[in-house]
Formats: C-alpha cells, structure tokens, sequence
C-alpha cells in the first residue's frame, strides 16, 4: 500500500538485495511515521504513499533510477517550516494544509508589504521603471538581514544546546559520584560497612519502631489521663514494653535466622498490632455517647418526612453507621492530638535569658549625648 505510486518501477531494480534493501529502508521509514500518526488503519502507511505521489508528480523527468529516487527524493521528510510534522506543507497527522507554512507565508507577504510601504516612503518621486529595481534591492537586503539574524539565533541556540548538554553530562556524573558515595558510606544504626547509610536490617527496625510507636498511641490515648504527664509517661512505657515483647517473642518463637527475615517478619507483625488496635479503637468509639447521638440525628433526619418504609429505614441505618463511623474517625484524631499536646507540654523548656543577659556588652555601655537628650525630652513631654 505505501509503495503503491511506484510500484510499476519495482520491476526495474534489478538484483533482489537491492530490493530487499530499499524495503528495509521504507519500513524504518514507515516506523518514524508511526511515531506521529499511530499504529492503527494503515495511517503511516497511507501517509507515505500521498508523499510519493506528490513527489512523482511534481517530478518533471521520467525516474531512472528508482532507489536513488527514493533515497534522495521520495522517502526524505521535507519540511516547509519549522514544524517536525509539516511534510512538503502538509500536516502528517491529519493530512490537511500545514497551519505554520501558512504562517509562514504570511510573514513573507507582510514583510513585502512593509518592505514596498518603506521604499514609497523613502523615494516619493522615484520613476514608475526604476522603483521595482529599488524594492527588489530593499527587499533582498531585508531577506539578507533576516536571514543573518536567523543564522545568529540558530547557532545561540546550538551554542546553548551544546552548553545543556554539557551540564547534564556533568550533572550525571556528579549524581553517578554521589551514589558511589551514599553508597560507600556505612551503616548509621549499626556501622555495617557499604551499607548506603543504612541497611536493610536496620531499615526495617526503623519502620518496625515507627509502627509500635503508632500502636502505643493508640492505645495510650484511649486510656490515659492527659491532664497527668506522670500517667501519661508511665502508662506509654508500659504499653510499649509490652507491645515489644508481643512482636519480639512471637517472631522469635518461629526461629527465623537470617537478620533480615527476622526484622521483615517484625515489621509485618507491628503492621497488623496497629491494625487490630485501631479497630478495635474505632469498634469502641463507635458506640460512644458522641457517635450514638449523631447516628441517631441523622437516623431521624434521614426519616424526616419519608413514609416509614423497609427501604426508607434501610437507608437511614446507612446514613446513621456512617455518621457513626465518621465521628468515631474524629474521636480517635482527637485523642491522638491531645496526647500529642500533652507529651508536648511535657517536655521541660530552658528560660530565655533576659536581655542584659543577652547583649551584656550592649547593657553596660553608657548612652550618648544625642540619645540622653532624645530620652529625656520624650519624658518631659
């Protein structure tokens, strides 16, 4: 189908390798159209063949030599512009007229325009037969600037392409140099060399202890006496304790000898202990005061004015265990904030020392005579 404007000089190539060779060179050609039009209905396909029937077209001498043709002619993407889909002014992708050779164009002819406004202007009395002369010369000289500034622009942006280049060759060196460093460096936990900072084991106790620390959260919030830091203090060390040695001694119990086993099972443990605890702490703050309260007025609100039907009261016991469980999610982000808070007040803060302490030399030093006069006209007044 692609070859089909010039499939009756297929013939004439001669030796089947010179064949096989130019269909190797329209395939890849076929997969770059892809690139632009897809896959599917044969639309590379159809594309390449539009070329090659503009191209034999315009060709005024009968072809010759079919894969010089092809090479040099038929197959080479020509672009009007500078888009990367124009193709002799056509777009690839839809097949219509190129917006940007239009655009293109039309520059050309409003710079005529002004080139031809600037020559009337210049030369008012120039004869009717010299004045084509005068702005053939304007405007080649206007063509012969713009394509000077062009040159200039292309070869800044080439300057500046290569200059990208550069850095980003530098900077993937750099990053290729601090990856052989992080990983070069040793373990923070435990020392373990070209452990990349830190290794898998230690890694993993890292999550296992963030994990644990969530479970004690909350189950200390739901317990604990927040107006009491002493309480607070005791009760977490004890729920941590135990949290510990329930994830330890089970995961020892299965005699699990490679380290790294060892703390993955850990980390999995402490994931489901924080699971089930907050479940549980939800299961148990769903039937609070505050949760009952707000499922029953949105129970009674949803019923509001609805005959009392099956369905009716199906969905008002919906509406209500979502109410439930959303304040039951509200609670448990309550008390985990007032713990928080609590454990924050907690913490013993230095005095800020007082400012002679803090600009001593500033303090002793004696005011000038501007500053004596200033302050004691300020107190006068």
């Amino acid at each position: 189908m692609a070859l089909a404007p010039v499939a009756w000089l297929w013939a004439g190539l001669g030796r089947a390798s010179t064949g096989a060779w130019l269909a190797k060179t329209v395939r890849r050609e076929l997969v770059r159209l892809r690139s632009f039009v897809g896959d599917g209905e044969g639309v590379a396909e159809r594309r390449l063949a539009e070329r090659l029937k503009r191209r034999l077209d315009r060709q005024r001498t009968p072809v010759q030599d079919l894969a010089a043709w092809l090479i040099r002619r038929g197959l080479p993407q020509n672009n009007g512009c500078w888009s990367h889909l124009c193709d002799d002014g056509i777009r690839i992708d839809s097949g219509g007229t190129c917006p940007s050779c239009d655009c293109l164009i039309g520059d050309r002819r409003g710079l005529r325009q002004i080139v031809a406004t600037e020559v009337g202007a210049q030369h008012p009395h120039v004869a009717a037969g010299e004045w084509r002369g005068v702005y053939e010369e304007a405007l080649r000289a206007r063509f012969d600037y713009q394509s000077a500034m062009d040159a200039v622009r292309r070869e800044r942006t080439a300057e500046r392409q290569v200059a990208f280049y550069v850095a980003v060759e530098e900077q993937k060196a750099q990053l290729a140099e601090e990856k052989v460093g992080r990983a070069a460096r040793p373990c923070e936990d435990c020392g373990r060399a070209e452990a990349a900072g830190l290794c898998p084991v230690c890694s993993l106790r890292r999550s296992t202890k963030a994990l644990v620390d969530q479970a004690v959260d909350i189950a200390v919030a739901l317990r604990a006496d927040v107006d009491d830091p002493q309480s607070v203090a005791t009760l977490t060390a004890q729920v941590g304790q135990d949290t510990w040695a329930f994830v330890r001694g089970a995961v020892a119990s299965d005699g699990a000898d490679d380290p790294v086993c060892r703390a993955f099972a850990e980390k999995d443990l402490a994931q489901k202990v924080l699971h089930q605890r907050r479940q549980r702490a939800l299961e148990r703050l769903r039937e609070s005061g505050p949760a009952e309260m707000e499922a029953a007025h949105v129970r009674r609100m949803t019923l509001h004015g609805m005959f009392p039907t099956d369905r009716n009261r199906e969905r008002a016991e919906e509406a209500a265990a979502k109410a439930r469980e959303r304040v039951a999610q509200d609670l448990l982000r309550e008390f985990l904030g007032d713990l928080a808070r609590a454990r924050a007040a907690a913490v013993p803060r230095e005095r800020p020392p007082a400012w002679s302490e803090r600009c001593s030399d500033l303090a002793a030093r004696p005011l000038d005579e501007d500053t004596v006069a200033l302050c004691a006209g300020t107190g006068s007044a």
